[in-house]
């Protein structure tokens, strides 16, 4: 749990819980404003965002980033606009100067052949790196349920065994994007896998309250997943360079390409599907799941007029049926 010490710490855990309150987490922010509040502490200790204390931090951060990323940048912009909201005039708001830039990962569409290659590695891989006890169950298990169920890594991470309804074959995935909560049914085949993969890590972590535990039984870290799938993937021996960057987080990619396609085999109509698709991966618009047409290669010269007057034809989608 992060805390504030220095004589912003009341502004800014204000700021975070108003940004809460709308249903956006601003889990990097927190880190990021605790620099800011450490360096504020240690310098001039204000109790406002003036103008010298956020322009020294802001070169000061800048020059020791590892990246070129300045999404940082927006967070320090909304507190001082959150605080101009509140009154307080003399908090000053960065400016044009500091210009926000993002990195995008390319995505990487996965092929049967890397999947299973990548699994039947995972499964040895984890026989012979041993740092804690429940690695060898939960990684083969955390990465199989991100294949067959597209989630966010967030959301497994953050998944709790209470959410967890193997018996009657669905999870609850609470508190996702945008606080978007939906309920996933499982195929038979990944429930029983995971009922046994709950069997064997609940002798190591009897009371454990994530779903799949980290190191000393708690949350998973982001770090860790983004890691052991880079060291399984290159212990496998598939391609990886400058151009080929493959992530835990194409699992998700994969999955909704998979859907799409198989769909489209079985001659089913894709804009009827589509919504389901969106309801099941939590998306908030039918446009971001459009975005996987466009990915598939044999849909590219369709995505044009796949994506006209799409409102005309897309069914509503009762909540049963997600």
């Amino acid at each position: 749990m992060i805390t504030y010490i220095s004589n912003l710490a009341d502004k800014i855990e204000r700021f975070l819980e108003f940004k809460n309150s709308l249903g956006i987490k601003y889990h990097s922010a927190r880190s990021i404003l605790k620099n800011l509040d450490r360096y504020n502490l240690t310098h001039t200790n204000e109790f406002t965002l003036t103008k010298p204390l956020v322009e020294d931090w802001a070169e000061h951060f800048a020059e020791r980033s590892n990246t070129q990323d300045r999404s940082w940048v927006s967070y320090i912009r909304e507190f001082g606009r959150y605080l101009n909201s509140l009154g307080d005039c003399s908090a000053y708001v960065l400016d044009s100067r500091y210009t926000i830039k993002r990195y995008h990962a390319e995505v990487y569409l996965l092929t049967e052949k890397e999947i299973q290659t990548f699994f039947k590695e995972c499964d040895q891989y984890v026989l012979r790196k041993t740092a804690y006890q429940g690695r060898r169950y939960v990684l083969p298990a955390l990465y199989r349920f991100l294949f067959c169920c597209g989630v966010r890594c967030g959301e497994a991470r953050f998944l709790k065994c209470d959410n967890v309804h193997l018996d009657q074959g669905y999870i609850d995935i609470l508190g996702g994007k945008a606080l978007r909560d939906r309920r996933l049914f499982l195929s038979d085949e990944l429930t029983e896998y995971l009922i046994s993969y709950d069997e064997k890590i609940r002798r190591i972590y009897p009371n454990r309250e994530y779903f799949f535990p980290g190191g000393y039984g708690g949350i998973y870290s982001s770090a860790a997943i983004s890691s052991n799938f880079r060291s399984i993937w290159k212990a496998a021996g598939l391609k990886c360079d400058g151009k080929i960057k493959p992530r835990a987080y194409d699992f998700r990619h994969h999955f909704a390409c998979a859907n799409i396609m198989r769909w489209s085999a079985e001659g089913k109509d894709i804009h009827a599907m589509l919504p389901y698709l969106m309801r099941y991966m939590g998306h908030s618009s039918i446009e971001s799941t459009y975005y996987y047409v466009h990915l598939i290669p044999d849909y590219f010269q369709q995505y044009r007029s796949m994506t006209v007057s799409s409102s005309d034809v897309i069914p509503e989608v009762e909540e049963y049926e997600v």
